[in-house]
């Protein structure tokens, strides 16, 4: 489990800090996100954690992308729960000139170590995963940004047996990197 871990955060290091070298004067930003994963079908419980990401947001393009990840942890109360954790790249639209409050879309590919646990057993896989969002984006004055998102993530878990799908939230807050 520890070495789970620790290469799950190496990942995570390596795609989020050389990032902020590349990053233009306030066209990014690092956001911290609450996650949650709802319940799905009366037999899995929920997961609820919290994530970091590196997000692009330039005024004046239509892009957005972000680089990160998150963990949750499964909520007890039904027979299945799940821990999720979670390194994605997603891309997406935004309006080129956004006001306080601009939606977006996204698409991204994640890389998921998923923990399922029963009442007998724990079972446990690593797969790619796929991710839509839709949601709003925008600026707290000068330096800090919101976001907040409702999205699907799905993927199929070698070695659970088990599909993870499901809707999620997220609410983030951040700040702006200047050079």
């Amino acid at each position: 489990m520890r070495t789970r871990i620790l290469v799950c955060t190496a990942i995570t290091s390596l795609l989020v800090v050389p990032a902020p070298a590349i990053a233009d004067d306030e066209s990014a930003a690092i956001i911290v996100d609450a996650t949650k994963i709802m319940p799905r079908g009366g037999v899995h419980a929920g997961a609820t954690g919290m994530g970091i990401e590196l997000r692009f947001v330039p005024d004046d393009e239509c892009m957005t992308g972000s680089i990160g990840g998150f963990a949750a942890f499964g909520d007890e109360g039904l027979p299945m729960r799940r821990d999720v954790l979670d390194v994605h790249f997603q891309i997406g639209f935004k309006p080129e000139r956004p006001g306080k409050i601009a939606p977006y879309v996204g698409v991204g590919l994640d890389v998921l170590h998923v923990t399922s646990h029963e009442m007998d057993r724990s079972l446990r896989g690593t797969t790619l995963g796929l991710s839509a969002q839709g949601g709003v984006i925008g600026p707290i004055g000068d330096t800090l940004v919101y976001r907040a998102t409702v999205g699907y993530l799905g993927a199929i878990v070698p070695g659970t047996g088990d599909d993870l799908g499901g809707v999620m939230l997220q609410l983030g807050l951040g700040f702006m990197i200047d050079d």
